[in-house]
């Protein structure tokens, strides 16, 4: 019975007594649904590769996971060595000292945060940094800055800077300062209150900078690649004292990163609309093959052929037109995407957007919510119909005259 189903409902929507305009009604519809499909996927596609993109690079700037908003002393600092000693999940880590302070060229002034760091942790823990980006490794009196803020200082590497620190030694006037230093590199890293707001300095002049001593305000960590964050973060904090604190660079940029959750989930719904839109054709579509078989209905009905039965043939041939274009426009969003990842052939200015191509990533939970979302919204295009169908009287039915 269930084969007499599939064979009449595919005998009805293929028929050669077709009405043309029935024809093309469906095809638009199963058009409609595959760009629908398509332009979802892709969407999210991007939104996820842009996602994606922003958190490697923020990852990469401030770490995997740090411990701040505490001063750690030595003894800290030992129990923070002990700690990775045990945790092989965390490959390196890298204590810092960070405050304000001012960048002096000439009459131009700007407000910075400045980072003390080991001079040998720049490469290894902060991924952003390249060899290739330092003119030499960052000396006592080097520093290294993000591009906006060279920019506006209109520096490049070798020109002399002076600094200014609250805690520095006093000038004639009062004010603190520190001596000159020279610029040994400009980083860039594509987000503007780093590329204009940071700067790198060595942790011997952040000591004496700062008047630290042997403290320090933070720790920067890095994950083995491969290494389960979650897990490595929980193995690590428990060897950890109780008053220190891990965060991740998630904790800090929340509200952004919330904010792109927020746009992938509004991006989705309205690009959605377009397969909601096609679903009414595909009810369409139906209602005018349902007026153009009322007679055939009406035999089957005479014939013995339950309501559900006749509801069955036609809720079958919407979930055929639907899912055939849903079909096509997952397949062909697919194919476009992992094309995308592997060949980038839609460029980007990359002065711009610092990436040479689109940026996409391909989630197959995405995939599947979408396949679950327009099968969901096919269903339901395809119930009223159905039950139009099903509820024709069988006599009324068979005298319907075309």
């Amino acid at each position: 019975m269930k084969n007499l189903t599939l064979g009449l409902g595919l005998r009805f929507l293929f028929s050669r007594k077709r009405v043309g305009f029935v024809s093309w009604s469906a095809v638009m519809a199963m058009l409609g649904v595959a760009v629908g499909c398509f332009a979802v996927l892709t969407a999210i596609a991007v939104l996820n590769g842009f996602t994606t993109e922003l958190e490697d690079r923020i990852s990469g700037f401030e770490s995997d996971f740090r411990i701040a908003d505490v001063s750690l002393n030595i003894q800290h600092q030992d129990e923070i060595r002990s700690a990775l000693a045990s945790t092989p999940e965390v490959e390196n880590v890298a204590f810092y000292l960070e405050r304000k302070g001012i960048v002096i060229r000439d009459e131009n002034r700007q407000l910075v945060s400045l980072k003390a760091v080991e001079p040998e942790k720049l490469g290894s823990v902060y991924h952003f940094i390249m060899e290739s980006e330092l003119e030499r490794p960052l000396e006592k009196s080097g520093i290294m800055m993000g591009t906006e803020l060279a920019s506006r200082l209109q520096v490049k590497p070798g020109d002399k800077l002076r600094l200014v620190s609250p805690t520095s030694g006093q000038l004639a006037l009062g004010f603190p300062t520190w001596g000159d230093v020279e610029v040994q590199g400009i980083f860039r890293t594509g987000i503007p209150i780093f590329d204009d707001r940071v700067c790198f300095i060595s942790m011997e002049m952040g000591r004496q900078l700062f008047r630290a001593g042997s403290d320090v305000d933070g720790a920067d960590f890095q994950l083995q690649d491969g290494a389960i964050a979650n897990e490595a973060v929980e193995k690590f904090s428990a060897a950890l004292p109780e008053e220190l604190t891990i965060t991740s660079w998630r904790d800090h940029h929340g509200i952004l990163f919330s904010a792109m959750e927020l746009e992938k989930l509004v991006g989705t719904i309205v690009l959605s609309l377009i397969i909601i839109v096609a679903s009414f054709g595909i009810a369409s579509t139906l209602i005018m093959l349902i007026m153009e078989k009322v007679r055939e209905i009406g035999i089957l009905r005479a014939m013995g052929a339950t309501r559900r039965k006749i509801g069955r043939i036609f809720a079958f041939q919407g979930i055929l037109i639907g899912g055939v274009g849903a079909a096509a426009g997952l397949i062909f969003g697919v194919t476009f995407v992992l094309a995308q990842m592997k060949w980038g052939f839609l460029k980007l200015p990359e002065t711009i957007y610092l990436v040479p191509a689109v940026p996409m990533t391909l989630s197959v939970g995405d995939v599947v919510v979408l396949i679950s979302v327009a099968g969901a919204v096919i269903s339901l295009a395809s119930v009223y119909p159905a039950r139009v169908a099903s509820r024709l009287n069988p006599t009324r039915a068979i005298q319907f005259d075309k």
